[in-house]
């Protein structure tokens, strides 16, 4: 996996190869936690059973940007109140950049749009949602991430040069960390088709990372556990992938102005349950660094369950060896197994939940049937 933390490389990469992805991933809780939200904008879904099968089939169409996409996902205290997993047609999406791998980059899905800009030190990423679905649920407004830019060496690696980065076009998954930890305000409109409309305004804490393959996820690795908790002072970002036969284990803990403070690099699995999908996955997770520091992540809350993947709430218990003392936190844990994603066994509960606009699964334009695919 290629590790890197520039903005720069926020801008689109050239995909011309068969199986390539890339998305820009955000995800927020507010203040008092109850309210959480997870949005990816996809050039080429990766969830796209349209782009899997043509993969397989070395189909002309099986190309990233034949395949935009966007989910979005509101919760209130652990439960999904909104959920939208949609494939625009290729007319209806916009990746630009201004030119020269400059300070600005705009994204459009549908009536999804996605603003980034650099001024000095500090980083924005605007989100404005407009997502109508055949249930009549809807979700509507703008959140605003920004936070300092954080330090192009945060892994303790050179700095990637950004022309050499984007002519890369190698297999292996590529993970940029561009705001480890934002301050994220706005305003959102949730129409509910069953209960009606409510807004919410948004004051907290979000995070955002892009990641980027040139090949389909199960060619990279067998499976993936990542996730990022914001404790009072810190926050842990981790990601254990399984790619060659055994688990690398990687959390970085980040400080305030999001510069590295610790790196975990050992650890282990345990409590391990599955799904009626029998996709099995560990509910605990423990980390532990070279200076004796050691955290415990404890999958608390189930969010989100599927054939090959899982979104929990996870409570985190930091134990600082400078510090001495325990710290506790909720976050946002995932885990994912690639090859099930290409089992066409999977597609028609797929399909029930993966919305391609044109033409709309019969379950989604029911309010009843389509909060039972949550």
């Amino acid at each position: 996996m290629k590790i890197t933390s520039d903005f720069k490389f926020d801008m689109p990469a050239p995909k011309d190869t068969a199986g390539s992805y890339e998305w820009w991933y955000f995800d927020a809780a507010d203040d008092n936690q109850e309210w959480h939200i997870v949005v990816i904008f996809y050039d080429g879904c990766p969830f796209s059973t349209r782009y899997n099968k043509a993969w397989a089939a070395a189909d002309p169409e099986a190309l990233p940007w034949k395949h935009p996409a966007i989910t979005i996902s509101l919760y209130y205290k652990g439960r999904p109140v909104f959920y939208s997993m949609s494939e625009y047609p290729p007319d209806e999406a916009v990746f630009s950049e201004d030119e020269g791998y400059g300070n600005s980059l705009r994204i459009l899905i549908g009536r999804n749009e996605l603003l980034l800009t650099k001024t000095g030190s500090t980083l924005r990423h605007e989100l404005r949602l407009d997502e109508s679905l055949p249930s009549g649920d809807a979700l509507r407004g703008s959140l605003l991430f920004e936070s300092e830019v954080p330090p192009r060496d945060l892994f303790g690696v050179l700095p990637v040069d950004v022309d050499a980065y984007a002519a890369d076009e190698g297999p292996g998954h590529g993970w940029n960390l561009t705001q480890p930890r934002a301050k994220v305000e706005g305003r959102l409109t949730h129409t509910d088709a069953i209960t009606g409309e409510s807004s919410h305004f948004w004051n907290g804490t979000g995070y955002h990372d892009h990641n980027l393959g040139r090949e389909p996820m199960k060619m990279e690795f067998r499976d993936w556990y990542w996730g990022r908790i914001h404790f009072p002072k810190h926050t842990l970002v981790y990601y254990l992938m399984n790619a060659g036969g055994s688990l690398s284990y990687k959390g970085w803990l980040l400080d305030g102005s999001n510069s590295l403070k610790n790196t975990f690099e050992s650890g282990s699995l345990g409590s391990f349950a599955a799904n009626a999908f029998l996709l099995r996955a560990a509910r605990t997770i423990e980390l532990k660094a070279a200076d004796g520091s050691m955290v415990m992540l404890q999958h608390s809350q189930l969010l989100d369950s599927g054939p090959f993947y899982y979104r929990f709430l996870t409570d985190g218990l930091l134990n600082l060896e400078s510090d001495n003392k325990l710290v506790k936190a909720t976050g946002i844990g995932e885990y994912i197994r690639p090859e099930r994603i290409h089992n066409s066994l999977y597609w028609p509960l797929v399909h029930m939940r993966y919305r391609y606009t044109e033409s709309p699964h019969w379950v989604q334009r029911s309010p009843t049937m389509y909060r039972w695919t949550w």
